[in-house]
This record gives structure tokens, sequence and C-alpha cells, in this order.
């Protein structure tokens, strides 16, 4: 599981202009196959959450010159999936 983000949302039945609508936190991540999902979670959780957060960066392979699109957490350096170098 990548977390992409960590962010508040609002119930759609009384919307935003409600002084006494309830808030809560939702992240939004990417399961191994690509897919993307959501899920409402407590508000400890989203603290946990928002200190996994990965960003997808673009690399180029200086050994086998190929462009990659990958998911790189925090202070992680990125790994071509090729030739794992």
């Amino acid at each position: 599981m990548y977390v992409k983000s960590v962010s508040w949302v609002t119930n759609n039945r009384k919307g935003r202009s409600n002084k006494h609508t309830k808030r809560f936190p939702v992240v939004f991540y990417l399961l191994q196959d690509g897919s993307f999902h959501s899920k409402r979670v407590s508000r400890l959780e989203a603290i946990y959450y928002k200190t996994k957060i990965c960003k997808q960066v673009k690399i180029y392979c200086t050994e086998c010159q190929e462009k990659f699109n990958v998911l790189v957490k925090k202070n992680e350096q990125p790994i071509c999936p090729k030739c794992l170098s």
C-alpha cells in the first residue's frame, strides 16, 4: 500500500456551508496492482499515514538507459526496477 495523501472531507448530505458539518480524515492510496482507493480513518491513523506518504518520481537509469516512474517514500533513494541499482 502506497499512501498518496491524507485530507479532510465533509459529509455530502449537509455540505460545507453548514458550520455543524462533521469533517473526517480520508487516506488516498495505491495498491501493488496500481488501483487507486480511499478509506476513512481516525484522527490518530491520519497522523500515522501522513508520515508514510509516497511521491512519484521520474528517474533515468544510466546503466540500462531507460526512464521509469517510481514511487518513493521520504528520505529514500529511487531504485531502478530493471537492473536494481
